[in-house]
Formats: C-alpha cells, sequence, structure tokens
C-alpha cells in the first residue's frame, strides 16, 4: 500500500510541476503580437474601457469591451467594432436590465502561440511532459448597452402560458 500511495503522490508532484510550468508560460500570450493587433484594432476611444485578462485554467486571453449610452444597436460606434469580427465565431446574448435592453457579444478564435524556446517554463513543459500548447485562444466580448430613453429599442413585454407534464420517478421497496 505505501508503495502505491507513494506513485500516486509522484504523479501527482509530477503534474503540479507542470501546471506550475504552464503557469508560467501563460502570461507570454500577453506579447503575442496577434494579441496587441486584435486590441489595437478596436476604436481609440474604446480602449480606454476595455478590459485585457487571461484565464487561468485555459490559454485563452479574454478581451472586453464596454459600449455605453447607445442610441440603439445600428449606433456606429457598436457597428464598427463588430465589422472587425465578423469573420470569427461568435455567438450573440439579449437581455434586459430595468428598462434599458442589452446585448452581449461574444467573438472567439485560434491562433498559433509562438513560444519563446529559451524560456525556462518552455524548457520544463518540454522536459516533464514532451508536449506544449501550439494555438491559444483570444475572446473578445462586445457588451453593448442601448439607452433607457432610446427611440429604436425598447421592451416589449409578451405573457404567454405554459403546461408542463412531469414524469416523477421513485423506488419504492417493500
Amino acid at each position: 500500500m505505501k508503495d502505491a500511495f507513494k506513485i500516486k503522490a509522484k504523479i501527482a508532484a509530477r503534474g503540479a510541476a507542470i501546471e506550475a510550468a504552464r503557469a508560467m508560460l501563460r502570461p507570454t500570450l500577453l506579447r503575442q503580437p496577434v494579441v496587441a493587433r486584435v486590441f489595437n484594432s478596436l476604436p481609440v476611444a474604446a480602449r480606454a474601457d476595455a478590459r485585457v485578462s487571461l484565464s487561468s485554467g485555459s490559454d485563452t486571453v479574454y478581451i472586453s469591451l464596454f459600449l455605453r449610452g447607445l442610441d440603439s444597436f445600428k449606433d456606429k460606434r457598436l457597428v464598427s467594432v463588430l465589422e472587425k469580427f465578423a469573420d470569427w465565431n461568435g455567438i450573440t446574448n439579449d437581455y434586459t436590465s430595468g428598462t434599458q435592453p442589452n446585448r452581449d457579444f461574444n467573438f472567439n478564435r485560434e491562433f498559433t502561440w509562438d513560444h519563446d524556446k529559451r524560456s525556462i517554463a518552455y524548457k520544463k513543459i518540454i522536459k516533464e511532459q514532451g508536449h506544449i500548447p501550439e494555438t491559444f485562444g483570444i475572446n473578445v466580448g462586445v457588451y453593448a448597452y442601448v439607452k433607457e430613453d432610446s427611440g429604436t429599442c425598447r421592451i416589449v413585454v409578451k405573457e404567454h402560458e405554459e403546461v408542463v407534464k412531469r414524469e416523477e420517478r421513485f423506488i419504492v421497496c417493500d
């Protein structure tokens, strides 16, 4: 039994060492030229409120852009940003906050990760794991907030009734 624990402990320690090396490697994503190009493609006025972050559990750079006080979802500020990501994978989500219509846009794309092969983290991952991530993702979130008094966007409340039939299963023992 003690030998089994020693083996499991060694495997766990190796996994922790690899994860620590990957954590050291993740910040190099911010030095990838494509990340700067994506950020700099945003309108100058919008960059001041934009946020850039890294995921601790994946190889993804997140860029979040907040556009407030829009006249509509056809506002020039929003359209100019959306045009830049037309060929990326994207999803949208509409929701309301009080009487304000909002729409979130999320765009994702994979890029080749050019590693600094001289870095300690890179060498450690190659030694321990033999595999280094070749790609990383960029996720751009555009959060659009339309003015409450917008003449073109409004919230309409529609009621409908649903009948739900649910089957319940349980165990009965005699």
